[in-house]
């Protein structure tokens, strides 16, 4: 029997990761990776890239057996023209549908270059940041704390509470670094700024352990949720 052609992409943060997979029963292996830059632009760019991709591997949207997308946290647009896209292609196909976290997925990324204690800390708004720790071993990446929104500075100093070594990678870097640096000081290492969002490999990585642990999902499309962690603006504006 063949593998299972398996079509990858998350859309919380202003990268399109893209990637597309081959899976025998657990083993998941990287068949090409798409990953793009879309500031403010996935809406327009991800089913072309989607298709640039799957054209230069050889294969049509009927040759994919199963999708995969980032649930978030991120970007509240963002997770939701992925998650969208992603049930759509899933409906329109009869495909089953999986989920990742955004968060595990840039984890899962910096395993494959480093071990150690993980800080990522995904970009909120609002002077927010969505923050998540991961031990990183033999390149692993295991969740240690849930998805949820605080203070930059908050964070900050739960984590220089630690008393360990840690490396920093995420989108929310790029606004609240001297933040992070000026609480954890010598004992923070920033990686490299191209670990700090979703990759196409990090998402494929972070759905083989989601599948193992069974956190994937149910491969129903219906049930498939995003992760905001918080009411948007407009929600908000509705409650007061």
């Amino acid at each position: 029997m063949r593998p299972a052609v398996v079509l990858a992409f998350d859309t919380a943060t202003e990268r399109c990761a893209l990637a597309i997979g081959q899976r025998s029963g657990d083993a998941l292996a990287m068949h090409a990776v798409g990953d793009a830059d879309a500031p403010r632009a996935a809406l327009g760019r991800l089913l072309p890239l989607v298709r640039d991709l799957l054209e230069e591997c050889g294969l049509s949207p009927r040759d994919v057996d199963e999708v995969v997308v980032g649930r978030g946290p991120g970007s509240f647009t963002g997770v939701r023209i992925g998650v969208a896209t992603a049930k759509g292609f899933a409906h329109g196909l009869s495909l089953p549908l999986y989920g990742a976290g955004t968060l595990d997925t840039i984890a899962w990324a910096c395993a494959a270059r480093a071990e150690g204690l993980l800080g990522v800390v995904g970009d909120a708004m609002r002077g927010e940041v969505y923050p998540a720790l991961f031990e990183l071993v033999g390149g692993t990446a295991r969740r240690l704390t849930p998805d949820r929104v605080a203070p930059p500075r908050d964070v900050a100093e739960e984590w220089s509470a630690l008393d360990r070594q840690l490396m920093l990678a995420g989108g929310g870097l790029l606004k609240h670094a001297e933040v992070f640096v000026g609480h954890l000081g010598s004992s923070a290492r920033m990686l490299h700024e191209e670990l700090w969002l979703p990759s196409g490999r990090g998402l494929l990585d972070a759905y083989g352990a989601a599948r193992e642990s069974g956190e994937a999902g149910s491969g129903s499309a219906q049930a498939l949720l995003p992760v905001y962690t918080r009411l948007s603006d407009a929600e908000e504006a509705e409650v007061k």
